[in-house]
């Protein structure tokens, strides 16, 4: 996705559109089949560009617990800024873009801001229960069928001090 900045002087760019995610990683692309709708207000300060960015998508996961599969609404936002021309840049984290640049592509910004805000553990929610390790007992929809499962005798001592 491009934004074209060469009226930015002007006045601020505001704009909401739908795009196809497909120039995300490959690692998570498969999380992100759906379109997803992208909020860009871009404003010019000098010869910075402030660049905010909101993505709204759905995401499709498998419970790490549980291995079911859901989907769940997806956000992520940040905030990116530009730096038009030559000259010692202060913050490791401004980009440096061309003097007479007239737009600027944002895909990058956008691959970074969900590979950061991609979940580390993904579950269906909170208090989900899993996967019986013994039996193989879907532990949300149906009980252990394990039974009192007999204890390693090398606890023994140690259960002797609980009583």
């Amino acid at each position: 996705m491009k934004i074209n900045i060469q009226d930015i002087d002007v006045h601020p760019i505001e704009l909401d559109d739908e795009i196809s995610l497909e120039f995300i990683s490959p690692l998570i692309r498969e999380y992100y089949p759906n379109q997803a709708t992208v909020r860009v207000h871009a404003e010019k300060i000098k010869k910075d560009v402030r660049v905010r960015i909101e993505l709204l998508t759905r995401a499709h996961y498998t419970c790490d617990r549980c291995l079911d599969e859901f989907d769940v609404r997806f956000t992520a936002r940040i905030e990116q800024q530009y730096h038009q021309g030559a000259g010692e840049l202060l913050d490791e984290e401004i980009i440096r873009i061309a003097a007479d640049a007239i737009e600027i592509d944002i895909n990058p910004v956008i691959s970074e801001m969900m590979l950061l805000n991609h979940p580390l553990k993904m579950l269906c929610r909170e208090e989900c229960k899993g996967i019986c390790p013994n039996c193989g007992a879907h532990l949300n929809h149906e009980e252990c069928r394990c039974g009192e499962r007999p204890i390693d005798p090398r606890w023994d001592e140690l259960r002797k001090l609980l009583k």
